[in-house]
């Protein structure tokens, strides 16, 4: 049976605008992502970001705000359909000063804020894509 998956994602940039990304690894692959997972049933977007923050950062003082993006992936094979939806996230400097010190999640190997020249000269594996995350980058430097 194909269900529709749910994953709510953080957008955090420190105070140099870079972005936060997890190093996951999983079935022998390691990727980047943005730190957050699957809502739960009953949950609400910013509850279950938040929950996650917890679970997998140890990131206890978030503030989630606006919505970034929405996007999807979807593997007919596999009969699988995540819905990811990414909002802005505020947390305290102190506590993203140490993030790497308090993770949590098995199968996050590392954390790590990143510019969009970092991001370029990395050999290493970025999902969706490295485009995706220069995107998020660019949008921050237009914020400010």
């Amino acid at each position: 049976m194909a269900t529709i998956q749910v994953r709510v994602e953080a957008v955090i940039y420190n105070k140099k605008g870079q972005l936060l990304l997890a190093l996951h690894s999983k079935k022998g692959n390691s990727y980047w992502v943005l730190p957050g997972g699957h809502l739960e049933y009953g949950e609400r977007l910013s509850s279950g970001l938040e929950r996650e923050l917890r679970e997998e950062l140890g990131l206890e003082h978030t503030s989630v705000s606006e919505l970034v993006f929405v996007d999807e992936f979807l593997d007919i094979d596999k009969k699988r359909h995540v819905v990811k939806i990414g909002f802005r996230v505020e947390a305290r400097d102190e506590d993203l000063k140490e993030i790497d010190v308090r993770v949590k999640d098995e199968s996050i190997k590392e954390v790590c804020f990143f510019s969009a020249y970092s991001i370029n000269q990395s050999p290493d594996t970025f999902y969706p894509d490295k485009d995706f995350f220069l995107r998020l980058i660019e949008f921050y430097s237009k914020e400010k």
